[in-house]
């Protein structure tokens, strides 16, 4: 199957166009959708089906990070966010299928919300303002960190081992959060022998990588000022799958992204919609009443 980046130099050259962050959301959706496609495709031919018609993907001088202005660096314009996580295997621009100049992005470990990461966020919403509509925390299926946090949550005997190094420390610690109460949402729908069930690690650590994402967005949400629900900038979460390449607001969900929870009644909601969904995946089941 062939994958062909085409510029036409006889085409208008397409104007970024998102004005709300109902738009922003949208064009991430879109691109994300695009992705899942052309991954799709492509593993259909390895597993030995029909090639199918050559995926052609526009191409423009504003996409390879040319300038209108010969001779001069491109004015940065990026319509949203992302923070995402550092694992090798979710590049944000080609899981949105965005272009140069379009995402501002940072990426650290367990997508977690440290002073560095957050003076880099904090930057971009003061001086890229006039064209920022979203921004988004990106979790993704396995991550790592949140695994780790899950470990050590379960067996605190390992916390040793990090104790000493206050660069990891300083990321488990904010997980451990979510995964407590991740916890706390399984033992009120399963009762307390959860943590006995074959899979309740499964189910504690699909939970936590969800909660993670909206805690931080949660957070972002007062460190940047975007307080306001219908503001001109959003702040939302998604997890990105790995094995499916959707990014999706919850497991099984058809939206893509959650705008960031708002409140301690807002977070326990999801927590318990979290647990409900694993529930339904089959990972644990439901106490008697």
């Amino acid at each position: 199957m062939d994958i062909i980046y085409r510029y036409d130099p006889y085409q208008p050259i397409p104007a970024q166009e998102c004005n709300t962050p109902d738009d922003a959301e949208r064009s991430l959706r879109d691109g994300n959708l695009r992705h899942e496609d052309m991954v799709a495709k492509v593993r259909a031919e390895v597993m030995g089906g029909d090639a199918g018609r050559p995926v052609v993907i526009p191409s423009s001088p504003l996409s390879l990070g040319l300038s209108f202005v010969r001779g001069e660096a491109p004015v940065q314009h990026p319509f949203a966010l992302v923070l995402g996580c550092s694992d090798a295997r979710a590049p944000i621009e080609i899981i949105f299928d965005r272009s140069s100049n379009e995402l501002f992005i940072v990426r650290v470990a367990g997508n977690v919300l440290g002073t560095e990461c957050l003076g880099s966020l904090e930057y971009a919403a003061r001086n890229l303002s006039r064209d920022l509509r979203l921004v988004v925390v990106l979790g993704h299926s396995g991550c790592g960190a949140v695994a780790a946090a899950v470990e050590l949550y379960l067996d605190p005997s390992g916390y040793g081992a990090i104790a000493a190094t206050h660069s990891l420390r300083t990321i488990i610690d904010r997980i451990l959060f979510v995964v407590r109460i991740a916890d706390k949402a399984l033992e009120r729908r399963c009762g307390p022998s959860a943590s006995s069930e074959p899979g309740y690690r499964a189910a504690l650590w699909e939970m936590a990588i969800y909660l993670n994402a909206a805690l931080t967005a949660h957070d972002l949400t007062r460190e940047l000022g975007f307080t306001d629900p219908d503001g001109p900038v959003r702040v939302v979460y998604g997890v990105y799958d790995i094995s499916s390449h959707r990014v999706g607001a919850s497991p099984r969900a058809d939206r893509t992204f959650n705008p960031a929870p708002r409140s301690n009644e807002d977070f326990n909601a999801l927590s318990d919609h979290l647990a409900d969904v694993v529930l339904s995946c089959g990972l644990l089941k439901k106490a008697d009443v």
